[in-house]
């Protein structure tokens, strides 16, 4: 079994705290293990931890004097005061039975980001189920040139900084608000982002009314401003069922047809897009400010203005949020460019893992591609591929052509009888055209065997669109031009 989220407490915690020395981070490779663990590291603690693979993120922690142990052995925790572990690690992982057998405190993320955070001033999150990677990396753009001294904890890689995290001041504190098993309910927010709702995570919720709960009772735990997505019905309904202090609206002209425009608290138009990016009017309680992006697609536009809005409403200056949104480069393995084929097709990394995800990264590939448009995707987890089984085929088949790689277990096995063959014969019903990386011959492993089939047939002024949320961008390296 998996392990689940503790609810200490930061007063708890705190006092646990305050017997430590040494903490150790169960994963530490992690992308938000990593940034907790450096963020530790820089208040003076004694940080180590393991993870079987070593990575940029393992490597960036040991040149700052972190012992990292590339394997998960017991005799790892010995010497260690505090054991930080994710929800995704199995109850029988070495590290935390042995933690358990020496009486040494083991704390879930979650809970021990809520108490990092609470030492802040001003707590900035960002939540939903879609875009709050972006949203997060646009917010650590507009803090980073207002130069307020943030500490930053993303779920993706901040281009500015080279990593998720900034270690720094106590003023502000911006982290990524993640819903999956109830995880933001250990956090406290003084400003957050709700940007969407719908049925995500099969393996916990069980459906979309237990989503709406979860964020019902995230937002009664904001203490400020909640800045909600009016557009979104889901939203709008947790948003009035709440006891949030203060709810301020935002949308955009896209939105007109979901709720009223004098509804909306920020409100974007006059909004014009090309394949190198985006320019709005943002409206504002106090004024009008045009807003500048390098992404392209509605979705990035109403992430613009939602970040917008946080920043401004925690305190952010209106030149500084225009500024940093100008110089925003763009979150990690968010459509990200990250090279060409020989043959001259762009090739870009996404994260998206989820159907309407899919349905918005495509939409905005086909703004920037001028020709075919390919997609390699790796399904994430066998109870998402099944209860999300039609609407995965319908999105996909947006793509001129798509190569499905075999579901990506993470901390699942296969009891659903779902497959990736099955996804692609489902995509291929109604003439599309998909292939199941299992039937391409050749050699390599799937990955490299789906990159040459992909490589096959695109030429300049295509793209290829490495798509997923596990392991599959081991495929752009087959991909990508020496």
């Amino acid at each position: 079994m998996n392990t689940v989220n503790t609810r200490f407490g930061k007063d708890k915690i705190s006092e646990m705290m305050s017997r430590v020395r040494t903490v150790f981070f169960v994963g530490i490779g992690g992308i938000n293990m990593s940034s907790l663990a450096a963020i530790t590291s820089s208040l003076g603690y004694n940080v180590k931890g393991s993870d079987r693979t070593r990575s940029p993120e393992t490597d960036g922690l040991e040149a700052h004097g972190v012992t990292v142990y590339h394997t998960h052995d017991a005799k790892n925790v010995d010497g260690a005061d505090a054991l930080v572990y994710t929800v995704s690690i199995p109850d029988d992982n070495p590290e935390y039975v042995r933690a358990g057998e020496l009486g040494i405190p083991r704390i879930s993320r979650a809970d021990y980001l809520g108490w990092l955070m609470s030492g802040s001033r001003v707590r900035v999150g960002v939540s939903g189920m879609h875009g709050k990677s972006t949203v997060t990396c646009m917010c650590a753009s507009v803090m980073l040139a207002a130069d307020c001294d943030p500490t930053i904890s993303s779920g993706a890689v901040v281009h500015e900084l080279g990593c998720t995290y900034r270690a720094g001041g106590r003023d502000y504190f911006l982290f990524e608000s993640c819903e999956y098993k109830d995880s933001f309910l250990s956090f406290y927010p003084t400003h957050a982002a709700i940007l969407n709702i719908e049925m995500d995570h099969p393996d916990y919720f069980r459906d979309v009314e237990q989503v709406k709960e979860s964020f019902r009772r995230y937002m009664e735990r904001i203490s400020d401003t909640a800045v909600v997505n009016w557009s979104d019905g889901n939203v709008r309904e947790v948003a009035e069922a709440s006891s949030c202090p203060r709810i301020v609206k935002f949308g955009t002209s896209a939105d007109e047809d979901l709720c009223p425009r004098d509804e909306y608290d920020y409100f974007a138009d006059t909004i014009a897009m090309d394949r190198h990016g985006s320019s709005f009017m943002l409206h504002t309680p106090t004024g009008e400010l045009e807003i500048k992006i390098a992404e392209v697609g509605i979705h990035n536009v109403r992430d613009a203005v939602a970040a917008a809005a946080l920043s401004l409403e925690a305190g952010m200056e209106p030149a500084a949020v225009a500024a940093g949104l100008a110089s925003f480069k763009g979150a990690a393995r968010r459509m990200e460019l990250i090279g060409n084929t020989a043959s001259g097709a762009e090739v870009y990394v996404d994260y998206a893992h989820h159907p309407t995800e899919i349905n918005a990264t495509l939409g905005a590939a086909r703004m920037m591609a001028s020709g075919r448009l390919l997609v390699i995707f790796q399904p994430h987890t066998y109870t998402r591929t099944r209860e999300l089984f039609g609407e995965f085929a319908r999105s996909l088949s947006m793509a001129d052509e798509v190569v499905i790689a075999n579901i990506y277990a993470a901390r699942e096995t296969n009891i659903y009888g779902v497959s990736s063959e099955m996804l692609a014969a489902e995509i291929n019903r109604d003439g599309s055209c998909a292939v199941w990386s299992g039937s391409i011959s050749g050699e390599g492993d799937e990955f490299a065997r789906a990159a040459a089939y992909a490589k096959e047939r695109v030429s300049r002024g295509d793209a290829v669109i490495v798509m997923g949320a596990g392991d599959i961008i081991k495929a752009v390296p087959y991909l990508c031009a020496k």
